[in-house]
């Protein structure tokens, strides 16, 4: 259970009373222990100074005590008073015997109750020797002053202590709800502030303190997640027109077999139509399924070690069955660790990808690098639209005239070409030219550690 006010308002105004309290508590004790001090050595001062004066009448030879000395007496070695001040009553010794016999050797102060001087008084005794008679001098003061002193300051900071702590305290409520007024306004805006109002902000503080850093930040925040919701509502909306259109052609297809249940022909005409659209659907739950689980940081990747330049073959083998463009492999054999399905899925995208728009042939290039590998992908066709390059490895995104439908696909290939990369902690570019003059898109990935020790599954 938290104890203390709730609000941070109210744990600032709680601080400052703790802090002054204590500040002001240090601050009390150090003034009353320097009053103390301070008066204490007055005192002694005054005793001291009063001793010389009689000191030096008797080495002076007048063994007498003035008559402004308020309280002084005059002993032998003895204890016989040799004189005396008028407020001492005549032939009374102000020593004890064990205070004479300690006075004997060295001075020292006495503070207890004195006849003539009252309950709070302070005597100092100091042996005195001129020539070969010993003498103790007896000097006396009041500290009735000291004890006032002491009362009316204990008393002024029990008074003012409390006042000056409930002030501090009040100022810091005051302080606190003053630099926290924007953060509650901000909180009150956040709070306001939904989806349905795009580019609504947080109205900033100025200055460069940091209510104002945060401000900043909250807004540059919503922008990022303002982004965010855009960019995830047009992949939603491009995967809901991807999925209408085979749904469709597939539940056309369906229709038309059931029109015609009698022609043959044209029922398995339909039904390959429609095997070919749950096909196609197919592939693409798959590809939105790579993508969302690449999305969310969970796409399980099962290393081991590869040999790019082997990988590399397979594809093109792979590819080189159906007709089209001719596919060439060169470069080193590089091993790097990584899920071998994955990899081969992303070189199938890529060179299916430049199959599509290729004019007759495809390279690609297995570099060694000292870190790691690059897989080069180059094709001789008309290469990228300079406004794509930026967005090419977004999701649904697609050339309008070169690379629409009608080329084939959904505009997800180099999407999970990205995302896969990323998975192996490599990256992936886009550009045109050599060594084809057509597309290229460039694949570093790490190569393999020389422990690395296959397969073991993991999650990135």
């Amino acid at each position: 259970m938290a104890f203390g006010p709730r609000s941070l308002r109210g744990r600032l105004a709680l601080l400052f009373a703790v802090g002054s309290g204590a500040l002001l508590l240090l601050s009390a004790g150090f003034l009353y222990a320097t009053l103390n001090t301070e008066l204490q050595s007055a005192i002694n001062a005054g005793l001291r100074a009063r001793a010389d004066d009689i000191e030096g009448d008797l080495r002076a030879g007048d063994i007498q005590i003035r008559q402004e000395e308020a309280f002084a007496e005059i002993l032998d070695g003895t204890g016989r008073i040799l004189d005396a001040s008028s407020t001492i009553r005549a032939g009374r010794m102000v020593l004890t015997r064990p205070e004479l016999a300690r006075a004997s050797t060295h001075q020292f102060f006495i503070d207890r109750a004195v006849a003539g001087l009252g309950p709070r008084s302070r005597l100092l005794a100091v042996p005195e020797t001129i020539g070969s008679a010993h003498y103790v001098i007896v000097v006396g003061a009041t500290r009735e002053a000291l004890v006032r002193a002491r009362a009316r300051l204990a008393l002024a900071l029990l008074v003012l202590g409390p006042v000056l702590i409930a002030a501090l305290t009040a100022g810091g409520w005051i302080v606190a709800g003053a630099a926290l007024r924007p953060v509650r306004r901000m909180a009150v805006e956040a709070d306001a502030i939904s989806l349905t109002e795009p580019g609504r902000r947080l109205r900033e503080v100025e200055g460069d303190d940091e209510i104002a850093e945060l401000g900043r930040t909250l807004n540059f925040m919503l922008d990022r997640i303002e982004a965010t919701f855009a960019h995830e509502q047009a992949f939603v909306d491009d995967a809901s027109h991807e999925l209408r259109t085979p749904i469709s052609i597939l539940r056309a297809e369906l229709e038309l077999a059931l029109l015609q249940p009698g022609d043959e022909a044209s029922v398995e005409r339909a039904l390959r139509s429609a095997l070919e659209e749950a096909e196609r659907l197919g592939r693409l739950a798959e590809d939105l399924l790579v993508l969302a689980r690449a999305g969310a940081g969970q796409l399980p990747l099962r290393v081991e070690n590869i040999d790019v330049h082997a990988l590399a073959r397979d594809v093109a083998g792979r590819v080189a069955v159906q007709p089209g463009p001719t596919v060439e492999v060169t470069g080193p054999s590089v091993v790097i660790a990584g899920d071998r399905a994955r990899l081969e899925q992303v070189l199938v995208n890529l060179v299916v990808n430049a199959r599509r728009y290729s004019r007759g042939r495809i390279v690609i290039a297995v570099v060694d690098r000292p870190a790691g590998v690059d897989v080069v992908v180059a094709d001789d066709g008309p290469g990228f639209a300079p406004e794509l390059l930026d967005s090419v490895f977004h999701r649904f995104s697609r050339d309008g005239a070169a690379r629409g439908r009608a080329a084939g696909g959904a505009g997800l290939g180099l999407a999970i070409v990205a995302a896969l990369v990323k998975a192996h902690g490599g990256v992936v570019e886009a550009g045109n030219g050599a060594p084809l003059g057509g597309a290229v898109v460039t694949v570093s990935v790490p190569k393999a550690r020389a422990d690395a020790r296959a397969p073991v599954s993991v999650r990135r």
